[in-house]
């Protein structure tokens, strides 16, 4: 910028010095200026020209030399650019438009109040109706479930729709805003999905009752054969490891059965209840577990009401501190949090023992994931702990934060609305 600065006045210093000089042989200055000004006029604008047809050889046709609309040639080269950015922009658009005619989802654009701007194939297949653009639909017409007028309504969006039509299709739909006067609406067909979600929960469910009876009676046996005064070291041996086995087994069943309630509830099962005093009845469980020597202090902001599933909460605050006295290490310092925050009301379980190195942070809630496989055989973790963490979050609007370094310690924290 400054360099152009400089150009400029030593052009404007050089021509009023040529114009001194010629006025000292006839005419006057400003006669002499206005002439060299009108020459570097026409001298910029040949070399403009002769420079953008250097730069772009195919343009000598589109920009003429003599041309009151190409007066300024840079500003003509940028504006036929421009129209030709414009064409290729709308032959992109136009090519798209036919490429999203052909998407398995349905995709609408409607006006706020539901009259509806622009639909694809799909739509029309999946809502049953034909529209035209020269004919004017509403939406609310088009989809009309009282619940899809009602999550229409709403201002805010948060999560999805799950709309269940009356050709038994379950169809998951999205709005989004398009701009500040239309709606961008998404409808996906999730059928099968939840056909493969109902599947996997009856398998589950069949596995939980066929393994649950002969369990009971292999563990009455079990105990049968414990009592019995004559034993040799091996057999008590055998069934000390059949024992433990059994009620590990039994234990995973019970988690499997809860994970399978867990993500088949929703938010309307969800009451009021003291989270502070919950919280505070798993103290005296954590000190009967506690044989790993470590110094456990609970920080509770008291009697603090949480609106949500009490029984699935309580599953994942005593998951949380069971994980940690278990596998912190040993004689390490568990701090249990629950405090208040910007976003609500924040349950944290902190420890200094070993950690969790990071490569394993992202697989912590995945099913049956573990850490150290040795382990957790010798403290009975199945694996599925995290994942009922997770997903009993998921259904109060929370998500598990986890933070570890090796050798300095671990975090496993969620933050809940307050009441």
């Amino acid at each position: 910028m400054m360099k152009k600065l400089l150009n400029f006045l030593a052009e404007l210093i050089l021509s009023a010095l040529i114009a001194f000089i010629f006025s000292l042989f006839g005419l006057d200055f400003s006669s002499w200026l206005i002439v060299i000004f009108v020459g570097l006029l026409v001298w910029h604008h040949i070399t403009e020209h002769r420079l953008l047809q250097t730069l772009n050889p195919k343009s000598k046709k589109e920009l003429e030399l003599i041309n009151l609309e190409n007066f300024s040639q840079t500003i003509a080269y940028y504006r036929n650019k421009n129209k030709k950015e414009k064409f290729e922009n709308l032959r992109l658009l136009s090519k798209l438009n036919k490429n999203i005619q052909y998407l398995p989802d349905a995709i609408m654009i409607a006006q706020a109040d539901g009259e509806l701007v622009w639909c694809n194939n799909a739509a029309q297949k999946m809502f049953d109706f034909y529209w035209h653009k020269k004919t004017q639909k509403n939406i609310l017409n088009v989809i009309f479930y009282k619940q899809f007028k009602h999550y229409f309504a709403q201002p805010k969006k948060s999560r999805p729709l799950v709309l269940l039509t009356y050709n038994e299709r379950y169809i998951e739909i999205h709005i989004h805003q398009y701009d500040p006067e239309t709606l961008l609406i998404i409808g996906r067909d999730i059928t099968e999905m939840i056909k493969l979600l109902r599947s996997r929960q009856t398998f589950l469910s069949n596995i939980n009752h066929e393994l649950r009876t002969p369990l009971t009676v292999l563990q009455g046996y079990l105990e049968i054969l414990a009592d019995q005064p004559t034993k040799s070291l091996l057999q008590e041996k055998a069934i000390k490891a059949m024992q433990e086995q059994s009620l590990r087994m039994t234990n995973l069943l019970q988690q499997l059965n809860m994970l399978a309630k867990i993500e088949t509830s929703s938010n309307k099962d969800h009451q009021l209840f003291d989270m502070s005093a919950m919280i505070l009845s798993l103290k005296k469980d954590a000190e009967i577990l506690n044989t790993y020597s470590h110094k456990i202090t609970f920080d509770i902001q008291p009697k603090v009401e949480i609106l949500g599933n009490e029984h699935q909460l309580h599953s994942v605050v005593s998951n949380l501190i069971y994980n940690a006295i278990k596998h912190s290490g040993h004689a390490c310092h568990i701090k249990i949090s629950w405090k208040p925050c910007e976003q609500g009301m924040k349950f944290e379980v902190k420890d200094d023992g070993i950690g969790i190195p990071e490569i394993h942070l992202p697989h912590l809630t995945e099913r049956f994931y573990r850490v150290d496989e040795s382990r957790s055989k010798k403290t009975g973790g199945s694996g599925l702990g995290l994942a009922i963490v997770k997903h009993a979050l998921e259904q109060h609007a929370s998500t598990l934060n986890i933070t570890s370094k090796e050798g300095e310690g671990s975090s496993f924290s969620f933050v809940l609305k307050s009441a």
